[in-house]
């Protein structure tokens, strides 16, 4: 497909895509149980490795990690310095995960179908949503909506006083990697039909941005362009729309 390229290849399963300041690369492999760098050429090294099944990545403004361990239920932070600790567990199969826009933490509890906003300073843990099914990633819209990505084919807003839209009817699979490019416009990884897709949430209209990916699971967007995971071949893509 025109514009997409591939970037590095032979992952065991990358889920989650972060970039750092200086823009340098992250992912997590899935099945390695490992955060890989990656460098400009492609090339892969073991950033962090032995936390069970990484499926969440982002950065704080001081560039800071934090990465949900799925299999451990756990949310582990890594400073720039590299030191690693685990703030905050109790979760159920912690998935996607994003920043607020007042700088807590959203986190994803897949199999009690939850969103649980995290604290980061007095680590204190609100559930913001419930009633969800399999909630896999989340993203936060300029007037605080959230926008939920579920593994059984719903895409949800949930406005700040709770009210459910449904805007998934177009989807198959909503993954992992959801991501807002605009106020009112947010990317999704269709992983049931091998595509991104992204949706304007007032309108509802859905346009598709890349097809024919091999279970695509992981997105980020970074200078404008869009990153790829894809689990069925072990890539990451480049989209440049």
């Amino acid at each position: 497909m025109a514009g997409l390229t591939k970037i590095s290849s032979d992952f065991n399963a990358p889920t989650g895509i972060a970039f750092d300041s200086k823009g340098e690369m992250y992912v997590t492999d899935w099945s390695n149980n490992s955060i890989l760098k990656i460098n400009a050429n492609g090339k892969k090294e073991t950033f962090y490795s032995g936390i069970s099944s990484p499926a969440g990545i982002v950065f704080d403004a001081k560039d800071n990690m934090y990465v949900s361990s799925y299999g451990d239920d756990y949310i582990l932070k890594i400073n720039r310095d590299g030191k690693s600790q685990k703030i905050s567990d109790g979760y159920h199969t912690p998935t996607g995960i994003a920043f607020s826009n007042q700088g807590q933490l959203l986190i994803t509890n897949r199999s009690t179908g939850e969103i649980v906003s995290l604290d980061l300073q007095t680590k204190q843990k609100n559930i913001v949503a419930r009633g969800l099914t399999t909630p896999v990633g989340v993203t936060q819209l300029a007037d605080n909506s959230l926008v939920v990505s579920q593994y059984s084919g719903h895409l949800t807003m949930i406005s700040p006083n709770g009210i459910q839209t449904e805007l998934g009817a177009e989807f198959s699979r909503p993954g992992v990697g959801i991501v807002r490019i605009a106020p009112n416009v947010v990317a999704v990884v269709d992983n049931g039909a091998g595509m991104v897709r992204k949706i304007d949430v007032q309108s509802k209209k859905v346009t598709t941005l890349v097809s024919n990916l091999s279970q695509a699971v992981a997105l980020a967007y970074h200078n404008s362009r869009y990153y790829i995971g894809t689990w069925g071949d072990g890539s990451v893509y480049e989209f440049n729309n």
